[in-house]
């Protein structure tokens, strides 16, 4: 059946038509600050339920929870911290004057109103306690540590009101879980199995979703790569969205597999990352989540298994589908893993990240084993990847 949101109620902090004019209206009257980019896609999928059971921004409280036990101050499992910091000095000397009970418009960085957090606390947090915890090292190196260690440390916490998330321009919609809800339920799906990714599909990636929709206990599989801020050096968020679409158009089952994108912040936090966003799909509403080797992870930080274990450490309501590593077997003729491949490793063919934008800088062929033609053409066209100067 299709499971309750985490902690059993749908979270609803959309503004409507009516309070959005109002709010809008007495923004000249309330103070106001300006967050990162980051913070604007929290504060949406706080609002709309995909965070469900928060309403804002975590206080102190919430936080110490979280970081010393993977678990919200109830008990609910939740492992990440969703924090509202003060990046900007003009907004800091902003957040200085401000007091519990008092209203803040959130502005994007063109100056749009994106909502209004209701202030119960401002606090300072100890950075790198908080990457220690979230991404299980202090090294600069990774690229989630590196921005936390070197941004703000005052945060300020409560519930949100956030208008309602804009449409996308092209592509398909990016489903609210309220609409992801009402599909399913529309189509008779009561199990659906949710695939992250946060990048363009490989024949790997496309084996593991074929095996999964053979399962008895599946209906339908739902495809919601994270295309908000991503790294630099990974694929730019509108590739991975139309390199998507040309598996789905070519390769999938229409009446079982419905694409979304999903626009959050990718947070490379690998085991910890791993059961978030396996929360954040149960609100979603799928029951089932597939999590293949090193999930959420980033260069060499975490055991690639790492995220199937952390599932035996917290039940967060929703069934993990744990796969080992796919390869190409020359020997086979097809995709495996080494549960069903009896062959030396010199027979697989690698379909790491690495291998395929070497055969893609190569300019010769692309190996069927590795991609799809249709993906590999979206893949070879010029200024695919996110450069370091990007945002």
């Amino acid at each position: 059946m299709i499971p309750e949101a985490h902690g059993g109620r749908l979270v609803d902090r959309v503004l409507s038509e009516t309070e959005r004019a109002r709010r809008e209206g007495e923004r000249g009257h309330l103070p106001s600050i300006r967050p990162a980019i980051d913070q604007l896609y929290d504060l949406e999928k706080i609002a709309v339920g995909a965070y469900s059971p928060l309403e804002g921004f975590m206080d102190a409280t919430t936080l110490d929870s979280v970081l010393e036990t993977g678990r919200l101050p109830g008990g609910l499992p939740w492992s990440l911290p969703i924090l509202l910091p003060v990046p900007r000095p003009e907004d800091q000397k902003v957040a200085e004057t401000l007091r519990a009970g008092d209203d803040v418009a959130l502005l994007d960085a063109a100056g749009g109103f994106r909502g209004v957090l209701h202030l119960e606390a401002r606090f300072r947090f100890d950075r790198a306690r908080v990457a220690e915890s979230a991404y299980g090292t202090v090294d600069p190196a990774h690229p989630n540590v590196k921005e936390l260690l070197s941004g703000p440390d005052v945060a300020l916490a409560g519930k949100v009101e956030s208008v309602a998330p804009r449409p996308a321009t092209r592509g398909p919609p990016e489903l609210t879980p309220r609409e992801s809800r009402e599909l399913f339920r529309s189509r008779g799906w009561s199990n659906v199995s949710a695939y992250q990714c946060r990048n363009p599909p490989h024949t790997a990636h496309e084996y593991l979703q074929r095996v999964t929709l053979e399962r008895e206990d599946v209906d339908a599989l739902f495809i919601h790569p994270v295309v908000g801020r991503l790294k630099a050096g990974d694929y730019r968020p509108e590739v991975i969205v139309r390199a998507y679409e040309a598996l789905a158009r070519g390769y999938c089952a229409p009446d079982r597999v419905v694409l979304s994108p999903f626009t959050i912040a990718m947070r490379y936090a690998g085991p910890k990352a791993a059961l978030f966003l396996a929360i954040v799909r149960k609100n979603f509403g799928c029951s089932r989540y597939i999590v293949g080797r090193d999930q959420a992870g980033v260069g060499k930080f975490y055991d690639p298994y790492a995220c199937h274990r952390i599932f035996d450490r917290f039940d967060v309501g929703i069934l993990p589908l744990r796969y080992e590593e796919a390869f190409y077997c020359r020997a086979c003729g097809s995709t495996a893993t080494a549960k069903t491949c009896p062959h030396p490793a010199s027979d697989r063919v690698d379909t790491s990240q690495t291998r395929i934008r070497a055969a893609l800088a190569s300019g010769g062929p692309i190996p069927p084993e590795l991609l799809r033609p249709e993906v590999a053409a979206i893949l070879r066209e010029p200024d695919v990847l996110l450069p370091a100067a990007d945002p």
